[in-house]
């Protein structure tokens, strides 16, 4: 069954597209080593709502993207849970308080 976004799931795909910063070559070379089966042009009339593809290329070209927002995703700030008991000087924490009421 073939598929072609609209509405808003064509608006969700074109916008991470868009965020990904990948031109329609590098896509399809991602989306081609993912083991996608059509061609550049098709990829563009598929984002252009031009052409219908199956819901397995659709995914493909969707992880393709999403991928790539991977790699580019800013760094995460880091929960207290993540950080080591030692301070930057590599000495347990009784620098940042360790024991006193500014750990609640």
């Amino acid at each position: 069954m073939n598929y072609l976004p609209d509405g808003e799931h064509r608006r969700q795909l074109i916008a991470a597209l868009r965020a990904s910063r990948l031109g329609v070559e590098e896509l399809w070379l991602r989306y081609f080593a993912l083991g996608g089966e059509v061609e550049r042009m098709e990829i563009e009339a598929y984002l252009n709502g031009l052409l219908p593809l199956s819901r397995l290329q659709h995914d493909l070209i969707a992880h393709a993207i999403n991928e790539r927002l991977d790699e580019i995703a800013p760094p995460r700030a880091p929960y207290a849970a993540d950080l080591s008991d030692r301070d930057d000087d590599g000495d347990p924490g009784e620098s940042r308080g360790a024991g006193t009421d500014s750990d609640r």
